[in-house]
């Protein structure tokens, strides 16, 4: 039984985007491949079950508000296992559909550079086909072992990076010691392990230390690279990384690192994520741990009655500067249930993302479309909209000297800091959050609101919760890295409604924000106002870290009953709020 991650050719393809307010482009990316496993089944028919490939998505209708005319959305349901569409396959890579056919006319040069530079990331990547195959083996050490083929006549070495990891365990993990005792190869994993992030500097350079992902050249078949390990469960986000000898330095701008061009993500336009991935399920007798539970197959994909649909939107926000001008974006998470209640307003979850992110990384990098209906699926909550926001090239001042932030892009995005998150929130308060509740059937009062977001998203949530605490009842600061000084009496006396909300700090045991999450507990602790913690025990800053925060938050936090006491959260499934 196997899972096959594969795109039958590359095609290049630069989607030009209207400057139509509410207008959702379509992606290619929006083709979740990946997203074959599913817990109930571990079987996929020969040609994966998967839309072909090629052929951009069916628009899709979304209802919409009373008396409002009904938009048309491009994504695709959160499915694993789509039914195939009809007509011819496409095979070769010059047959491009024409709905994909470019216009550059109504482009400005920094979105010119965007797509050609997506271009030539494709580009380096001509001739070149990939294909990641996941085999549930019954074998030690993990139970799956997963395999990366790539196609690539003139690369040298081929390294596999770009955000998969080397591993750990608790018991050499202690403090920042893993940098030195706890890279471990997946190849001798033990029930427990997990990764954590190991960026430049701290990653020693060769030869001092071997990176476990390397493919080989076939020697029957030159040009064709493999790698198989055993991996346990979890999401895994990768890159091919051509003529690379140092994994953390090999970036998109140094040219080095290229997206497997049969498994792109999901994006609204080209250039947005700079990574591929897919996920590996829990086997219990191979993975199982009495230390450490390191299941994440509540990010697997629900069964297909329970999925949702997760949508790339754009929004009319007067002076930014991405993805066209005037025009922001961010993603949408619709329950399977949206419009299907006449004049039901849904609660709404906006979650942010990070320093260096963007909208489109909770469902690439944290698979959030899938832990949502797991959530509801299981009852923990009702169903729930999500829209995931980004705070980079909002212009004017929140793009200082007029810098755009351009994702992946180390060396440029050097010089552009993060802006000020007072004007972030004031421009999501003028833009956003009016926009989104005209659009959909969400909830507009406090108690069906909430906000959550992790290391700089999470100081965004602060912002939040601090500057707008009455627009929402319920806030998830996950890795937050910000620093004091946090709330005190005085700013308590002046707004009694900060010891009225649903509140989660959360954090990883080797976070490098640990000692900013523990002060700003000990501020909360201080002036009286409960709250849910949870350390993940196996978590660093990174996203395994990032994916059971919003889990917990879901299960233990999000829309249960207010105010907070010793006994929120203790129960399995919690109230569900009054609603």
């Amino acid at each position: 039984m196997f899972y096959v991650y594969r795109r039958s050719s590359l095609t290049i393809s630069l989607v030009a985007l209207p400057t139509v307010p509410g207008f959702v482009s379509p992606s290619r990316g929006a083709i979740k491949a990946r997203d074959i496993n599913l817990p109930q089944r571990h079987e996929v028919h020969s040609n994966g079950g998967l839309v072909n490939p090629l052929y951009p998505p069916d628009r899709t209708e979304i209802p919409k508000k009373a008396g409002q005319t009904t938009g048309h959305h491009v994504g695709y349901a959160n499915t694993l296992y789509p039914e195939p569409r009809p007509g011819p396959r496409v095979n070769k890579k010059r047959d491009v559909p024409p709905r994909f056919v470019a216009s550059y006319s109504s482009l400005t040069p920094s979105t010119m550079f965007v797509l050609l530079t997506w271009a030539l990331v494709s580009l380096l990547a001509v001739g070149a086909s990939a294909s990641v195959t996941i085999r549930k083996t019954g074998q030690a050490p993990t139970g799956y072992e997963v395999d990366f083929r790539y196609v690539n006549p003139t690369a040298k070495r081929v390294l596999i990076g770009g955000g998969i990891q080397p591993f750990t365990d608790q018991f050499h993990a202690t403090g920042t010691s893993y940098r030195f005792n706890g890279r471990y190869d997946p190849h001798d994993y033990e029930p427990g392990d997990f990764y954590v992030s190991n960026p430049s500097p701290q990653l020693p350079a060769e030869p001092a230390y071997k990176w476990p992902y390397e493919m080989q050249q076939s020697p029957s078949e030159p040009g064709v690279w493999t790698y198989t390990t055993p991996l346990p469960s979890g999401i895994y986000s990768f890159a091919y990384l051509i003529n690379c000898n140092y994994p953390p330095n090999c970036t998109l701008d140094t040219g080095h690192l290229v997206l497997d061009p049969d498994l792109p993500p999901f994006i609204n336009v080209p250039g947005d994520q700079v990574a591929s991935s897919f996920q590996v399920p829990f086997d219990s007798h191979f993975q199982s741990s009495p230390e450490l539970n390191t299941n994440f197959d509540y990010a697997l994909a629900s069964p297909p009655p329970y999925r949702g649909r997760i949508l790339a939107a754009n929004y009319t926000s007067p002076g930014s500067i991405h993805p066209a001008p005037d025009v922001h974006d961010f993603s949408i998470y619709l329950p399977v249930e949206y419009g299907s209640v006449p004049g039901k307003k849904y609660p709404i979850l906006y979650l942010s993302h990070g320093k260096d992110g963007n909208a489109f990384d909770w469902e690439n990098l944290g698979r959030m479309s899938h832990i949502m209906d797991n959530l509801i699926r299981q009852g923990h909550i009702p169903p729930t909209v999500v829209v995931t926001t980004a705070f980079y090239n909002l212009g004017g001042d929140l793009s200082p000297n007029g810098g755009k932030f351009i994702y992946g892009n180390r060396s440029h995005n050097a010089n552009i800091p993060v802006p000020d998150l007072s004007k972030v929130r004031e421009n999501f308060e003028k833009y956003l959050f009016p926009w989104v509740e005209s659009h959909y059937d969400v909830c507009g009062t406090a108690s069906c609101r909430a906000f959550a977001g992790l290391s700089m998203g999470g100081v965004l949530t602060y912002e939040m919760y601090i500057n707008a605490t009455s627009q929402f009842d319920y806030f998830g600061l996950f890795s937050p890295a910000g620093n004091p000084p946090f709330l005190d009496a005085e700013m308590v006396s002046k707004n009694s409604g900060l010891t009225k909300k649903g509140i989660m700090v959360g954090f990883g045991l080797y976070d490098f924000v640990f000692p900013q999450a523990r002060d700003l507990m000990t501020a909360l602790d201080a002036v009286g106002v409960r709250y849910i913690t949870r350390v993940t025990p196996f978590g660093s800053h990174y996203w395994n870290t990032w994916m059971d925060e919003l889990w917990w938050f879901g299960v233990k936090v999000l829309w249960k009953d207010l105010p907070f006491d010793v006994h929120t959260g203790r129960a399995q499934r919690g109230k569900k709020g009054k609603r």
